[in-house]
């Protein structure tokens, strides 16, 4: 199209001079931007040519409203009407150029105040209302037609251009009666306040663009026509002001037809139209429901409705607890998507199912668009819950009995076989209820005794006024250097304060004791604890010997454990204090109390066997589900004979009973019989193999694999005299008495092991 400031009175820029008063009307802002780069005295002389290439057409409008509202409808005129049309058109040639020369009057000086935009159009805008009226005001007729006509014409042109023009029209109700009055001292109170009340109804209707309305049903009756939305006002007028019912509708389905183009067009609106950019919001919040309503993989749902606007006003003000309930759901589907075994996935389906039912009762109660599209949405979500749930159902009908137990890494109590070792854990209860507080705890077990288990199971089991910090020292994050030793450990002392008051992290052995001892003061004054449990902590010494910590840590440790009171450190290994070569653990840790994990009794066996998800919270809601095996599932004499193989040794009878599940599976056996039970310990000596080797020959000494080789040969052997090998056997518990001076294997499992593939 021509540029603007190229525009004259030559016939060939006729067209150019309708497209910018095309533009004027429907982009102001577009054509302001254009006229500001044309030096004024140019803009103005366009000015003057777009409003004479616009002439014609406004006398033709002038003669059309005045025929229609005085000859037509017959409204009355104090200047008569000529009865012939000559005097008629007569009529109008003489008026009309008043009216003109006035509205560029005007325009000019508005221009000057205003603008040069501003000016043209309220220029043409006089010119129209003075050629319809011919200035000759008065009566109720020729009122309202002076404020249908100036209101719809400078409404039209003017509003949304210049930020005065706004702050005139807030005052339009006003300026409409106060126009009234002064009407009313020539030609009647009333007449004048009828049209003042005119003028500012007329200003009502057009400054919102409100006669759009009328075509506005167009694009949804009888039924939704997206093809046509470029057509509508809002998509090339930018000063509709008047909300239009149903827009969003509109716009959700133009963009589910044109999705670059939509989504393109919905940005504009809500970065760049106010008045309609709620219907914006709604349609991409109806865009976003029938998303995540075409979805089969549910833990996407957050990651989909995170996009979903917020707000303080209409239904933005719910969509914040939308996308909380909706992230639980995609939670609880990763949560499920995470387990590996049916008979844990099943009752989180059947929470998933759960969710989404209470999540479709709930979200209809919200305003539209989320009331209906997110309950849609729902309903095809539900369809995928209930056929996960079935499908687990029909898999767990066909299994007979869930493998619950498991030999490897430390359990977790909600997942797996577990039981509390209650003996273990009254100690500690008593050991961290001290009243001048605990001196520090040893924990001590062999390997695969189940001290991992317990740490990482403490929760639940210790007052609620403990605080519990359980740490690995088999993290890299723990051993690579001190400053990650430092910033690892701090993590639950700093967890004491709330997040937004939490300390920085220590960079130094000094600012990490000042953390404790501030972290002390919290905790006595508030009447908590913090219990800092150290797995593996044999691996601070063997960082001491490769020089990595320095020795001033087990300076720090030991006045921590002497000085913070409410502060518990426990320390975890499966080797005696007096192995540790590196340093003199004995004289750091001299007053900590040491508290053993033994192997499991017979009573404890008998619990895990029977009742191994005793503590796990997933089955709270339905008891019914929750995995049991009765006592006749393991034999005549079964668990004994377990108990007795196994020595107790925890690892071992979650191998065993890992074992056995697994055979009568395979076999499709209703339970464990003596066969069984054989079968499954020969395959169990070939399965833990490695840990089996580990706990006989990789913790030996070169004298100490020495005399357990006699084991192949005899069942009992005599005691060594080496006092080395003698102590090293008996603080690994390996040995138990035999008949007089001598020893046996405690585990006859070992024993098999160490027969068949020593």
């Amino acid at each position: 199209m021509k540029p603007l400031d190229q525009i004259s009175l030559r016939p060939r820029d006729h067209r150019a001079a309708l497209w910018w008063l095309g533009l004027m009307y429907r982009r102001p802002a577009q054509f302001q931007e254009a006229l500001s780069k044309t030096r004024r005295l140019r803009a103005i002389l366009v000015g003057i040519a777009l409003y004479l290439h616009f002439l014609p057409y406004m006398l033709l409008l002038i003669f059309a409203s005045r025929w229609l509202l005085f000859v037509l409808l017959g409204l009355e005129m104090l200047t008569p009407v000529p009865a012939d049309w000559l005097a008629f058109g007569l009529w109008h040639v003489e008026l009309v150029p008043v009216g003109i020369a006035l509205g560029i009057a005007c325009g000019i000086a508005v221009g000057i105040a205003l603008g040069i935009a501003n000016g043209i159009t309220q220029g043409i805008a006089i010119g129209i209302v003075g050629g319809i009226v011919g200035w000759n005001i008065g009566g109720i007729a020729t009122g309202i037609v002076v404020g249908i006509a100036t209101g719809i014409v400078v409404g039209i042109i003017t509003e949304g251009i210049d930020p005065v023009i706004g702050i005139w029209f807030a005052g339009v109700i006003g300026g409409g009666i106060a126009v009234g009055i002064a009407v009313g001292i020539d030609y009647g109170i009333a007449v004048g306040i009828v049209v003042g009340i005119a003028i500012a109804i007329a200003f009502g209707i057009s400054i919102p663009r409100a006669y759009y309305l009328v075509c506005h049903p167009i694009f949804f009756w009888p039924r939704l026509r997206p093809r046509w939305y470029s057509y509508h006002p809002v998509a090339w007028d930018d000063l509709c002001g008047v909300p239009f019912p149903g827009l969003d509708r509109l716009l959700a389905a133009y963009a589910e037809l044109e999705p670059m183009a939509g989504q393109q067009e919905l940005t504009r609106i809500i970065d760049t139209y106010p008045a309609q950019r709620m219907s914006a919001l709604r349609a991409q919040a109806r865009l976003i429901a029938r998303e995540v309503g075409r979805v089969v993989v549910l833990s996407r749902l957050d990651e989909i409705v995170s996009s979903l606007p917020e707000g303080e006003k209409g239904f933005l003000k719910h969509t914040a607890l939308l996308k909380t309930e909706i992230s639980a759901i995609a939670s609880c589907q990763r949560r499920l998507d995470a387990q590996t075994r049916p008979f844990l996935k099943e009752p989180e389906s059947a929470l998933l199912v759960e969710k989404i039912r209470n999540f479709q009762s709930r979200i209809s109660g919200n305003p539209e668009p989320l009331g209906s599209e997110f309950r849609k949405a729902a309903g095809q979500w539900l369809k995928i819950a209930e056929a996960q749930y079935n499908q687990l159902r029909g898999i767990l009908d066909r299994e007979p009995r869930p493998q619950v137990f498991r030999a490897g890494d430390p359990v977790d109590r909600e997942q797996e076989a577990f039981i509390p070792r209650f003996e273990t854990l009254g100690e500690l209860d008593r050991q961290l209820s001290l009243a001048t507080g605990c001196p520090g705890v040893i924990l001590y077990g062999r390997r695969r005794m189940g001290k991992s288990t317990l740490i990482r199971n403490l929760e639940g089991f210790l007052p609620v006024s403990v605080r519990i910090g359980a740490l690995s020292m088999q993290n890299p994050e723990a051993f690579t250097s001190l400053g990650l030793w430092l910033n690892w450990v701090s993590e639950p002392v700093r967890a004491v304060w709330p997040e937004r008051d939490r300390p920085e992290a220590p960079d130094s052995l000094p600012s990490f004791f000042r953390l404790l001892g501030e972290c002390n003061k919290r905790l006595e004054a508030e009447g908590q604890r913090l219990l800092l449990a150290i797995d593996e902590y044999e691996n601070i010494d063997r960082k001491l010997g490769e020089g990595v910590f320095p020795m001033d840590l087990l300076h720090m440790l030991r006045e921590s454990i002497q000085t913070h009171r409410r502060i518990v450190w426990l320390f975890a290994g499966s080797h005696a204090i007096e192995e540790l070569i590196h340093a003199e653990w004995p004289s750091y840790l001299i007053s900590a109390r040491t508290v053993e994990v033994p192997a499991f009794s017979e009573a404890e066996t008998r619990l895990l066997l029977t009742e191994p998800m005793r503590h796990s919270r997933l089955f709270e809601r339905d008891e019914s589900k929750r995995p049991r095996f009765e006592l006749g599932f393991w034999g005549e004499n079964g668990i004994a004979r377990i108990q007795a193989e196994t020595a107790g040794w925890p690892h071992l009878v979650q191998l065993l009973a890992e074992t056995c599940v697994d055979l009568c599976n395979e076999r499709q056996r209703p339970l464990v019989d003596a066969a069984l039970l054989d079968d499954a310990i020969a395959k169990a000596v070939t399965a833990g193999d490695t840990v089996l080797r580990q706990l006989l020959k990789g913790e030996s000494s070169e004298a100490d694999w020495a005399w357990l080789v006699g084991f192949r040969r005899l069942d009992a052997l005599p005691i060594p005299e080496d006092e080395a090998v003698f102590l090293s056997l008996r603080r690994r518990w390996l040995v138990v008495d035999a008949e007089l001076g001598k020893w046996r294997l405690r585990v006859p499992l070992l024993l098999r092991w160490l027969r068949e593939r020593g």
